[in-house]
């Protein structure tokens, strides 16, 4: 589905969320490039509690066309992989919760400002400290935090994440570049704090 014409349907959609046309529309316009971000997003990892499709699923129930106003495909995607991040994190913390001494599943999160770079990986009390970080860089500075956020939890490459940001390629570098070192710095002050992972 053009661009064009998904944009029109996620705007039917919100206008009416129970009309079944325009969310047979979204979903069928949608799925494949959703589909396409959950296998970027869990391509590496070892120990995965989802499917891509699982991860789409998930992601998508939590969608909600009534609330912020949905502006384009290239928005839509946004609220996509925040509800990706979302699904994550929750994941890790029922883990913490439920596994009283049992091994961490390792999610792999790649911030790295070149597409052939390692990943990092997050043990599931480090996930959340990201997740922790990335709300308060959201407050401060919301365009890397966006930028961070589609390129670690939707594993968008830079062009991608550039298309959905619809900004330069070369101000996506900047922008994660800058995200990068904040929360570094951040996840660095938090760690010398001795504030736990899981409180």
């Amino acid at each position: 589905m053009a661009g064009d014409a998904l944009t029109h349907w996620l705007r039917a959609w919100q206008d009416a969320p129970d009309d079944a046309q325009a969310a047979e529309h979204v979903a069928r316009g949608a799925y494949a490039a959703l589909h396409a971000v959950a296998v970027g997003r869990l391509r590496r990892e070892s120990s995965q509690a989802f499917s891509p499709t699982e991860l789409v699923h998930e992601a998508w129930l939590r969608l909600n066309p009534n609330g912020d106003t949905i502006c384009d495909r290239s928005h839509f995607f946004r609220l996509a992989a925040t509800a990706m991040r979302r699904v994550l994190v929750d994941q890790a913390r029922e883990r913490l919760a439920a596994k009283r001494g049992g091994g961490d599943v390792r999610v792999t999160l790649s911030l790295a400002d070149n597409d052939g770079a390692a990943d990092a990986g997050l043990s599931d009390c480090d996930l959340i400290d990201l997740d922790r970080a990335l709300t308060r860089l959201a407050q401060e500075h919301a365009r890397p935090a966006r930028v961070a956020i589609l390129r670690g939890f939707a594993g968008l490459t830079l062009e991608e994440v550039a298309e959905a940001m619809q900004s330069s390629l070369a101000t996506v570098k900047r922008d994660l570049a800058f995200a990068r070192a904040w929360l570094a710095h951040s996840l660095k002050e938090r760690s010398d704090g001795g504030e736990p992972g899981n409180s």
